[in-house]
């Protein structure tokens, strides 16, 4: 498992961060350091879940979730013990009024609800709650304030996209539940969930291979015998659909690996992409019902069979209902061409519109658009392409203007709001611009220097009878929160503040450095320094080392740069007098462990020549991949003076000969360890890339923190601890029970640990009189 999944995940689940200095905060005002309860009341927008905006653009509902009552998801558990993910976990569902500025909260103490959706006329809202000690879908009806609850179908999601959609006629409402049937296969896997395989035990993996071999020849032999038919795609999913008018809940879909749906724009169908395994998804478009008592969940077969679709939410509808659209799209290294296709869903003709065309269309998360006239698509992968369903050439509408990240359209339908002939994009660099689709020209908008937006397809919507656009923005100083324009975006204005309690905490300033590295190379870093950081008052300073990563200058405008409770939050060093520096970090792919030092160490100077860090008081800390940085960079060089290595390789070796338990060989042959081969080709590489073996070079003194349950055996660090223990090196190793691989999936109680006794160590070697 690649590390960088495990540190996606965790960074949609828990963007737990802090204000930094805020504007509104007065002169001379007494200013707060930041402490774990100010983050653990932190609130934030839940990962992955759409905001909704009212077609009038009066009214938007949206998620946020803290801390405060978490419990910890325990091992490698993905569900709370109600049936609701760890992600969803204490979430909220609010309502704003765009127009008064009234905030309401729908499920104060309700346990953990979320996936709020309007239907269509904007009077009602359904979403799910675990209120009644299992997930079920609730339907808000804002002008009566009444809740109807659908009990008789357990809600199931697997990530924050799977919303419940309404018809367009606002009376049925679609959404995943368990299914009843028993279909003998274990529970899906989450995206991005590590890998960890429970077989073979500890007596198979020292077996004898003689025995090995019979014992799987014999289980082959008796599968021949007892030929089992296995159907495609069956899983313990349903596709439930609720009838708002008479509260009965039917299964549209029963026992399917389910992994997304959408309703087509006339109500009559819907389109369900289905799990497969290695051959992608087969693509089902099911009848809607007029009456339940006439959904039937009989056996059907799909409309497409084994399309690449990376996580199977990237099909659309075209306007006029007739057809489905896809770009396919790779996922876990495996291949796909990108191209973009349509289903004529009456006839089942499937057409490639790009076979001629080299250019790779595919997104991951952003389903082809649709010209209003359904006659072409629209691609967006960082250029906006026009793939017209008649055959005509396809054209790149933005070859000449730079990457855009967004096109704006409504959360319901995939037709960008469109004005005039003209769409809303954003870029990048957070610009929001106009383009024409009759002669391709585009028009700068706004642009803000100092705010980071989120306008992709969770983060944004558009009242469809208005135009007015919402989306999220964020900076450095400011905490995200909900934005609001019309279509000119001359005065765009903040719509919620879901943090207040954060203005009296000063976090200081920050600042981006370069440096160049032997090749010629100019490598960038965002330096966050404390408030009485000075040149007569130079700070100590605390380096957080990822390899791979390259946080500025796209992080500068982020909230806390995107660093997280779990990991080097910035608040919790920097109001505490500590600089932190968060470096890009470019290494090679074969060997990277060799370019460690060559690119922080400059780095480090670079920061140290800004005269407001001691170059005598330098700390280093990593988390996973870059835990195992930290204890390669403690043997490579003497000039930090404490170091903490979370979650972290120490033994090449050892790992690569244990990887049934933890990383498959693929990480260190062709992955992040970047070995370039096995440990039989290549033993010398795995020897010099393993600290353990380099452990008489360490002066620094290393807090290791391992939990019991992280897929990354916990043998690694004690192999560490002993070998530095050995050699009497000043070594501690923190052991915490029923922990997996992120604290940020820890229990509170845990967390708090974690923090106290990371600060501690620091405190301790960088500033107590131990630093003299």
């Amino acid at each position: 498992m690649n590390f960088k999944n495990i540190v996606n995940i965790c960074y949609g689940l828990f963007l737990c961060f802090v204000a930094f200095a805020s504007t509104t905060i007065s002169e001379g005002e007494e200013m707060n350091p930041l402490t774990l309860d100010d983050l653990l009341k932190f609130n934030t927008f839940v990962g992955r879940v759409p905001i909704d905006i009212t077609s009038d653009g009066n009214w938007i509902a949206y998620n946020t979730q803290n801390r405060e009552q978490y419990e910890g998801g325990g091992g490698d558990s993905w569900y709370s013990k109600t049936g609701v993910m760890i992600k969803m976990a204490y979430a909220t569902v609010w309502v704003t009024n765009t127009r008064t500025g009234e905030h309401h909260n729908l499920t104060p103490d309700w346990g953990s609800s979320w996936a709020p959706r309007w239907s269509s006329d904007g009077t009602r809202l359904a979403f799910f709650s675990d209120r009644m000690g299992k997930p079920y879908l609730y339907v808000w009806n804002r002008e009566s304030d009444d809740m109807q609850e659908f009990a008789s179908a357990t809600v199931r999601t697997s990530s924050g996209f799977e919303v419940p959609k309404w018809t367009p006629d606002g009376r049925f409402v679609l959404f995943k539940s368990i299914s009843a049937i028993d279909t003998s296969i274990k529970e899906e896997s989450v995206e991005n969930k590590p890998e960890i395989s429970l077989k073979p035990s500890f007596v198979e993996i020292w077996d004898w291979p003689k025995k090995r071999f019979q014992k799987r020849e014999e289980e082959s032999i008796q599968e021949n015998e007892q030929p089992k038919e296995k159907k495609r795609g069956r899983a313990n999913r349903d596709l439930a659909i609720a009838d708002t008018k008479t509260g009965k809940i039917l299964p549209l879909m029963k026992g399917y690996d389910i992994r997304s749906f959408d309703i087509a724009p006339n109500g009559e169908r819907v389109a369900i992409p289905v799990g497969v395994g290695s051959q992608g998804f087969d693509l089902y478009v099911l009848p809607l019902p007029k009456e339940l008592h006439e959904t039937s969940s009989a056996e059907t077969e799909p409309l497409v069979r084994a399309i690449p679709l990376g996580d199977g939410i990237t099909v659309s509808w075209s306007p006029d209902s007739k057809y489905v659209a896809w770009v396919t799209v790779s996922k876990g290294g495996e291949f796909a061409s990108g191209k973009a296709y349509v289903v004529d869903v009456q006839t089942g003709i499937v057409r490639n519109l790009t076979d001629s065309l080299d250019d790779y269309l595919g997104n991951p998360y952003r389903p082809p658009l649709w010209i209003e006239e359904s006659d072409a698509l629209l691609c967006v992968n960082g250029y906006v392409w026009k793939v017209p369903l008649n055959g005509d050439a396809v054209q790149n509408l933005t070859e000449n203007f730079g990457s855009f990240a967004n096109v704006f359209y409504p959360g319901e339908g995939y037709t960008p709001w469109t004005v005039d002939g003209t769409m809303i994009l954003t870029t990048y660099d957070d610009g929001f611009y106009r383009l024409s689709l009759t002669d391709n020209t585009i028009t700068l908008l706004h642009k803000d220097e100092h705010r980071n937006v989120q306008a992709g397809r969770f983060r944004q919507d558009i009242a469809e009878e208005t135009g007015e656009c919402v989306y999220v923005v964020e900076s450095n100083q400011e905490p995200p929160n909900i934005w609001m324009s019309d279509a000119t975006f001359e005065s765009p204005r903040q719509i919620t503040d879901i943090n207040p309690h954060l203005k009296k905490i000063d976090f200081g300033t920050s600042e981006l450095i370069e440096w160049t590295l032997e090749d010629g190379r100019t490598v960038k870093g965002i330096l966050v320094l404390p408030p009485e950081a000075s040149e007569e008052n130079p700070a100590p300073m605390i380096v957080s080392v990822y390899p791979g990563s390259f946080r500025s200058p796209y992080a500068f405008n982020m909230f806390a740069f995107g660093e997280n409770v779990g990991g080097a939050h910035p608040g919790m060093f920097v109001s505490r007098g500590y600089a932190l520096f968060l470096p890009n970090f470019p290494v090679q792919k074969i060997e990277p462990y060799k370019q460690f030092s060559d690119v922080i160490l400059p780095g480090i100077d670079a920061a140290i020549a800004t005269k407001k860090v001691d170059a005598e008081r330098l700390g280093v800390i990593g988390h996973s991949f870059g835990g195992y940085t930290v204890n390669v960079l403690i043997t490579q060089t003497t000039r930090f003076k404490a170091a903490v290595a979370s979650a972290a390789m120490g033994n090449l070796i050892s790992g690569y000969l244990n990887s049934n338990s933890g990383l498959g060989t693929g990480w260190y042959e062709t992955g992040q360890a970047g070995m370039g081969g096995s440990l039989w080709e290549f033993p010398q590489r795995y020897i010099d890339g393993s600290p353990v073996f380099h452990l008489d070079k360490v002066e620094t003194p290393l807090l290791l923190i391992h939990g019991d349950q992280d897929f990354i055996p916990f043998e690694q660090a004690q192999e560490m601890f002993i070998g530095l223990a050995n050699l009497e090196k000043e070594v501690v190793l923190l052991k915490y029970k029923e922990a997996d691989h992120w604290p940020g999936f820890w229990s509170n109680e845990k967390l708090a640990d974690y923090w106290e006794r990371v600060l501690n160590w620091f405190d301790e070697y960088l500033k107590s009189e131990k630093t003299n």
